[in-house]
């Protein structure tokens, strides 16, 4: 009868206690502590072989590797828009000060909830540290999946949370005294950010050949942004759900007609919106005109150029659009900032109805006095 082999080694050091190893995916991996018994050793091992047996495979070793070096790594294999691998970055340095040189397995939860607090006493906004915190989360749970951690210490409940801050409400009239203060080359773009609700960058980023003004409709499959070294650089929408035709009003695509005769070149790959020595149309580029455009409007200073794209999807969900259909015209991937889109038009039906039964209740006291 023959005998199964014993999993893994077990071996007797000068110091009286004992080392554990077994091989896995062609190494040998060793227990990351040593063990007074022999006893102790061989648990070790059976537990290390159920886990293997049951895929909950756990590399005690990879504990060892540093935070810095594995969120380098992480970032390189994430395949991230150019944009998003600035801002992960960016968000990074609030983390590797404290935990760069730490290896990923000796951070606790300890440690995390006193850096959190540090964020948080250090004057970064809440929204910027739940961002932060949450690239944090994300790498270690990607070191969970990769069995080099057990469990997450960044665990803090509801530390990824971001407020929504109330904006600013644009009304319809407010746009189009932008529109008329603005400089002549941007109105149309004012307009368009209103009706169609495309992002800035998903804005400056059409061209002769993404604009169809006999079907009325702007396609949107880039956006523009600014990369730190490259400059100005077009890359993918924000998410595949970004990936979109929108279909504007033919008085729309009139006035975009007009626009694209008057301040944009002839080749299909010429930029509909551009600054006004017709390069790519940056946010720095454009900021200044938008400043001196709100003040001349008597428009809130607070209103950003993004405000004009919640107009868009308020005004959508007003038309009666389903939450299905804001979410495709806005090219959202989820549905929580549709959600707000719907509020808001649920929200400013409520007030026309409070006003019309004000004018309703003052009629009805006016007649009860004749």
């Amino acid at each position: 009868m023959g005998t199964t082999r014993a999993f893994g080694t077990i071996r007797k050091l000068p110091s009286n206690r004992y080392q554990a190893r077994y091989w896995h995916l062609g190494r040998q991996v060793s227990a990351g502590t040593t063990f007074a018994t022999k006893a102790d050793a061989r648990a070790w091992l059976a537990s290390v072989e159920t886990d293997l047996n049951r895929g909950e495979h756990f590399d005690p070793s990879g504990g060892r590797v540093l935070f810095g070096e594995y969120a380098d790594e992480w970032l390189g294999a994430r395949g991230l828009r150019p944009r998003t691998r600035e801002t992960y970055r960016s968000q990074l340095t609030h983390i590797l000060p404290t935990f760069g040189r730490a290896s990923i397995g000796e951070i606790t939860p300890v440690d995390v909830r006193r850096w959190h607090g540090s964020l948080l006493e250090s004057g970064l906004s809440a929204n910027t540290t739940a961002k932060v915190y949450r690239l944090f989360r994300t790498i270690m749970s990607t070191a969970v999946d990769d069995g080099l951690l057990r469990s997450n210490p960044v665990s803090i409940r509801g530390a990824a949370v971001e407020r929504a801050h109330e904006r600013p409400l644009v009304t319809w009239d407010e746009v189009g005294r932008l529109a008329d203060a603005i400089e002549p080359r941007f109105r149309v773009l004012v307009w368009t950010a209103a009706i169609s609700g495309l992002r800035f960058g998903e804005l400056t980023a059409l061209d002769r050949a993404r604009v169809d003004v006999d079907a009325a409709t702007l396609r949107v499959d880039r956006a523009l942004g600014f990369v730190k070294g490259h400059g100005p650089t077009f890359g993918p929408p924000k998410s595949d759900a970004a990936h979109r035709i929108v279909a504007i009003p033919s008085q729309l695509a009139v006035m975009v007609s007009v626009h694209l005769e008057t301040f944009t070149g002839p080749e299909m790959d010429a930029l509909v919106f551009t600054s006004a020595t017709g390069s790519p149309l940056l946010n720095r580029y454009f900021a200044p005109p938008w400043r001196r455009a709100k003040r001349a409007a008597g428009v809130d200073d607070a209103v950003r150029f993004h405000d004009l794209r919640h107009l868009a999807g308020t005004t959508a969900a007003a038309a009666g659009a389903s939450l299905r259909e804001v979410m495709a015209r806005m090219g959202h991937a989820s549905s929580d900032a549709a959600l707000r889109y719907l509020k808001a038009a649920e929200d400013r039906d409520r007030e026309i109805a409070t006003s019309i039964g004000d004018r309703l209740l003052e009629s009805m006291n006016g007649s009860d006095n004749r």
